[in-house]
């Protein structure tokens, strides 16, 4: 297959927020003004977490870095890339990940201290046990973000965002919007495959959510509705997140002995039928707003 030329030159959101379209300049590349706009948040929190490490400083540059991840797999099925290693696109953002990754271990533990907060006042009982473990676990975490943020040559974005610049075929054009607007359709239409799913389903859709952003009018996808979903899907993935590492404390940690023991063990049933309701929810709430988009 031919080689789209942008990409030869290698070898190589917070909740609450919902998408608006992007005004764009006559002809300017929208994926590059995406870009760009999303390069300086990621910048400016990266900035931030070099000098202190702040909890909504790390959810936001992994937010940052999620929708870069998803303008540059766009700007891929825009250009017909198949085959990312054929095209050169494999590992344009591998360092980006890797700092994505490690920062994401903490940002787990701090969301499981979250719902355990929450947790302590639905049932009326502290979990010091948990508490003590996580609090331990959060300072081992902390310490290879910092490790992590201060060794990230950041470099990456900035490749990207030349090859973008350098791209003449990518402009705001009536062709283009179809084009993006047909792989929004297209991936909106999968979504149904991945409702026994809910990681992959939510994911799914986070990247629907952020390139409507980019389309000239995105009021036919229903943002507001979107977004309620994500919300949901968010809260049913905190869960996840918090039962996997209680079960994992409890199991191979805690002694059987301990009243706590009992007390996790009725937890993650709680947790277990939160997360069912929350799933039920998405999925229905996403089926409707399957019907109302134009799908073709």
């Amino acid at each position: 297959m031919d080689k789209p030329a942008g990409l030869l030159l290698f070898s190589r959101e917070r909740r609450g927020h919902v998408a608006r379209p992007v005004c764009h300049m006559n002809n300017a590349n929208p994926i590059l003004i995406n870009w760009r706009k999303e390069q300086k948040v990621f910048n400016q929190n990266l900035s931030l977490l070099q000098k202190k490490l702040e909890k909504e400083a790390i959810h936001d540059l992994r937010v940052a870095i999620k929708k870069l991840r998803a303008y540059l797999d766009l700007y891929s099925q825009l250009k017909k890339v198949t085959d990312p290693v054929e095209a050169g696109q494999q590992g344009l953002l591998d360092k980006t990940e890797e700092l994505f990754d490690t920062i994401g271990r903490q940002r787990d533990v701090e969301i499981c201290l979250e719902v355990l907060t929450s947790f302590k006042e639905e049932t009326n009982y502290s979990y010091p046990q948990l508490t003590l473990y996580l609090q331990a676990v959060l300072k081992i975490t902390k310490a290879w973000s910092n490790q992590e943020i201060h060794g990230y040559k950041n470099k990456e974005t900035k490749k990207i965002a030349f090859v973008l610049k350098q791209d003449n075929e990518i402009e705001n054009t009536g062709e283009l919007n179809q084009n993006l607007q047909s792989i929004i359709r297209h991936s909106a239409g999968e979504t149904k495959s991945k409702f026994k799913k809910p990681h992959l389903l939510r994911k799914n859709l986070k990247s629907v959510y952020y390139w409507i952003n980019i389309v000239n009018d995105n009021s036919e996808y229903h943002p507001e509705l979107l977004h309620n979903i994500l919300d949901d899907l968010g809260n049913w993935q905190d869960k996840e997140i918090a039962l996997q590492r209680i079960k994992h404390f409890r199991k191979d940690y805690l002694p059987k002995s301990f009243d706590e023991y009992n007390k996790l063990k009725e937890l993650e049933q709680y947790i277990d039928e939160k997360k069912s309701m929350l799933i039920k929810a998405a999925c229905n709430k996403t089926r409707k707003w399957i019907k109302t988009i134009p799908l073709s």
